[in-house]
């Protein structure tokens, strides 16, 4: 009787403990329920948080084959550093063929500078002649009026009379024909004038085809922009890129933040300038300082490639998120362990 006794207390003790139990972990259920919907705590806190960066996609303004590669993947660069050269035999003969023709445009303008210059010599030349037979054509005038006496008073013979008549027109023949040199010459120095101008925006537009030409061939010299890691490589020696092709890609190391995704519960709460705690996961929880930023203007939704319509009439009410901009306080050189793309949590003060 005894021992059937003490089975039973033993047995009811143990279902008293399993019952225990059981409503221990019902009442941590019930709390991890109500955690999830309410928050009791005095921080704004979310795990829906990346670490980003600025990535700097290099891509080849112009388009060949290469023929080296500079960097190395994972590698360190600065900007301004070689990371790809392309083969650039055809981009120096077009800057071999723009000095040519700028220095033949340049020759065509000494040319017709020196041409103006001999227009104006000859010019000079006639104007003088011009003087010598208008001196010629007065004199034949006053020659005529008085042959032209002395032959009404038969002071001279018809056949004298008739030398002078024809030394008269020969002079102003003479001198309309030098007028028209003259007039001809002026409309040469001017027209060549007008080439020289022609010539100089000649030389311009070639200046600007040699300043092209070696733009271009700078191109073939593919340059880091800024400082930072170099992600995968995906080129190789000998093939042919084409304009705007990605060829590397920088993650730059002095400027890192975080975007968190926050209820929109959760916005009223949150301001620029306030502290957060930054925990990163990869980093076993490793605990970051950082201050709010920038708020996003709209929910991520709105930014996405297609925004959600809820004018269809199924609509089902979704707690939406916004993008908040986190930044961090430390220096750049201890976040060098950080990674763009790291899950972190977030805890705002």
């Amino acid at each position: 009787m005894m021992d059937g006794k003490t089975t039973d207390g033993g047995e009811k003790k143990r279902n008293r403990i399993i019952e225990i139990i059981a409503i221990l972990f019902l009442a941590a259920g019930v709390l991890w329920m109500v955690s999830i919907f309410f928050d009791f705590s005095n921080t704004i806190k979310t795990n829906n948080a990346q670490v980003d960066a600025d990535i700097a996609a290099v891509t080849s303004r112009v388009s060949g084959n290469i023929k080296a590669i500079k960097f190395s993947e994972y590698g360190k660069v600065r900007a301004g550093d070689t990371i790809l050269l392309l083969d650039d035999e055809e981009f120096r003969i077009k800057v071999a063929q723009a000095e040519a023709d700028l220095d033949i445009a340049k020759a065509n303008l000494a040319t017709a500078k020196q041409t103006v210059v001999t227009s104006i010599s000859s010019q000079q030349a006639t104007e003088a002649r011009l003087k010598g037979n208008a001196a010629n054509l007065e004199k034949a005038e006053k020659n005529f009026k008085r042959f032209t006496n002395m032959y009404r008073d038969s002071a001279v013979t018809l056949n004298q009379f008739d030398q002078v008549t024809a030394q008269l027109k020969s002079e102003q023949a003479n001198l309309q024909a030098i007028r028209s040199d003259v007039n001809t010459s002026k409309s040469v120095i001017e027209q060549n004038q007008l080439n020289i101008e022609s010539l100089k925006a000649t030389i311009k537009r070639k200046e600007a085809d040699l300043a092209a030409a070696q733009l271009q061939l700078s191109y073939t010299k593919i340059i880091a922009p800024v400082d930072g890691i170099v992600g995968e490589r995906t080129v190789h020696v000998g093939e042919l890129v084409n304009v705007n092709q990605v060829v590397a890609e920088i993650v730059a190391q002095n400027k890192k933040w975080v975007t968190a995704n926050f209820k929109e519960t959760q916005m009223d709460d949150i301001k620029v300038g306030q502290q957060v705690d930054i925990m990163v996961d990869a980093l076993g929880g490793k605990i970051f300082k950082g201050t709010v930023k920038d708020l996003s203007p709209a929910t991520g939704a709105r930014f996405s490639m297609v925004a959600p319509d809820n004018s269809t009439g199924n609509f089902v009410k979704i707690t939406q998120r916004i993008p908040v901009r986190i930044e961090f306080v430390d220096d750049p050189e201890k976040l060098v362990e950080i990674k763009p793309g790291m899950n972190v949590t977030v805890e705002i003060k």
